[in-house]
């Protein structure tokens, strides 16, 4: 399946400065510095909010590029149409990667470094979303998971496997998509929005174990063993995880992180409340692990 090809739009941002005011809409998108002392606790400073280039829009799922960058999903204000876009913490511009007719969610980078992938939202007589792939600097698309199409979120594993949150009526579940033969493997039900893997391929996730319980929890594909990680400070499915091992995760305004060897339970990094923050939804820390975007809805 192919689409328009991809338009390229550079736009500097004016308003990328260090700030403790808040844009009104519907996600803002703030810019942390992080700092561990020998003692492995995290610290926060030096805010930045990143958003103002669609102050009252949709900014939202940042994921960092290899190279420190990050990609978002982006809708303007007023608009319906959601879009991916880059933008460059070094030379402070942003970058329109797409535009097309169809909604665009999730942006990753595959593990080839060469191409993007998003969830593609299109609307016909239901709802058909779908992983695509598509080259960064242009061209048609392709999809990964032409026979499944109730995916809300996804993650790479590795070079040849995929794990996918796939909606079933009020449910969701956990699948691993083998791409060499297009095989799945059902893992779990219940889980959050956010999927993550590490070093080892281990597939990370929010278990919502009943009402009152969520758990952080970790699928090894080679064992098919699920061990959990930490209950979650408060009822809350995004999280992300520093190149250390730390997760991270955040309750309101406070952000907390974990570190499985050096912690017994969730540290408070920080308050956010004095930059306008009063909801912490999603989260990524850059490769380097000096940086935590973070998203904070209305």
């Amino acid at each position: 399946m192919s689409s328009n090809p991809i338009k390229i739009i550079i736009v500097l941002l004016s308003a990328w400065t260090t700030s403790t005011a808040f844009a009104q809409g519907s996600t803002d998108l703030y810019l942390f510095q992080l700092h561990t002392g020998t003692d492995h606790q995290y610290h926060i400073y030096q805010a930045k909010f990143l958003s103002g280039f669609n102050r009252g829009g949709y900014t939202n799922q940042p994921w960092f590029t290899p190279e420190g960058n990050l990609l978002v999903s982006v809708r303007k204000a007023g608009e319906k149409q959601n879009d991916i876009y880059l933008l460059s913490l070094q030379d402070k511009s942003i970058r329109r990667i797409t535009q097309t007719a169809s909604n665009e969610y999730s942006p990753r980078i595959d593990p080839s470094g060469q191409r993007l992938t998003v969830v593609r939202q299109v609307e016909g007589d239901s709802i058909d979303q779908q992983v695509y792939q598509t080259a960064l600097k242009g061209g048609g698309y392709k999809s990964l998971t032409p026979g499944i199409k109730d995916i809300g979120y996804y993650t790479w594993v590795d070079q040849d496997q995929l794990a996918l949150y796939r909606i079933d009526g009020e449910s969701s579940h956990l699948v691993s998509l083998n791409l060499k033969d297009n095989r799945t493997r059902r893992i779990t039900s219940a889980i959050g929005r956010t999927l993550l893997a590490d070093q080892v391929g281990s597939i990370l996730y929010v278990h919502k174990f009943t009402d009152t319980y969520w758990y952080i929890k970790k699928y090894n594909p080679a064992s098919a063993s699920i061990d959990i990680i930490s209950e979650t400070p408060g009822l809350v499915e995004d999280f992300t995880v520093a190149p250390d091992g730390t997760y991270f995760i955040g309750v309101g305004s406070k952000l907390y992180s974990f570190h499985p060897k050096y912690n017994t339970t969730w540290q408070e990094v920080g308050d956010v409340s004095i930059h306008g923050i009063t909801q912490i939804t999603r989260l990524a820390v850059s490769p380097d692990g000096k940086q935590l975007a973070l998203v904070s809805t209305k």
